[in-house]
């Protein structure tokens, strides 16, 4: 769940119409401290082409708030690294299912995760274990060979 951070110069709320419930709390703590703020709810990906703009115009200071499903949140997270948002700048917070990628050690194969934490390679067949090793690099975490 979401933290109010102290001391922001001002407030970006974004998300979707599975995220948007959860930062009612944020916005209101917001206004009643008088800290400037924007708001969008985005209800399709075609809704997003303002959002590279929108944040490039953002002061040093603006603080980020990203909810909704775990693709919308990747996208507009995407964005927000790319405008010059930092992950000390932002909080997330991903409604549903949460999909992972996964690479297998055996073959390097992506596999796609849902909510198990194993999974056989779609790749190679290998049996394998969902570690916390994550890498940025590749946005994936390591599937480890499952011991029997």
């Amino acid at each position: 769940m979401f933290s109010y951070m102290e001391g922001k110069r001002k407030f970006l709320f974004c998300a979707d119409s599975e995220g948007v419930r959860y930062l009612h709390i944020l916005v209101r703590q917001a206004m009643d401290e008088n800290v400037p703020f924007d708001f969008h709810i985005l209800q399709e990906e075609r809704e997003e082409s303002f959002v590279n703009e929108w944040f490039s115009k953002q002061k040093m200071g603006t603080y980020l708030y990203i909810s909704g499903t775990s693709d919308f949140v990747k996208r507009i997270q995407v964005r927000a690294m790319n405008a010059g948002f930092s992950e000390h700048d932002m909080q997330t917070f991903i409604t549903g299912t949460i999909k992972k990628k996964l690479i297998c050690c055996t073959c390097h194969g992506e596999n796609e995760v849902l909510d198990s934490t194993h999974v056989v390679c779609v790749h190679c067949g290998q049996d394998l274990e969902v570690s916390d090793h994550y890498s940025r690099r590749l946005d994936a975490y390591l599937g480890y060979v499952t011991i029997k």
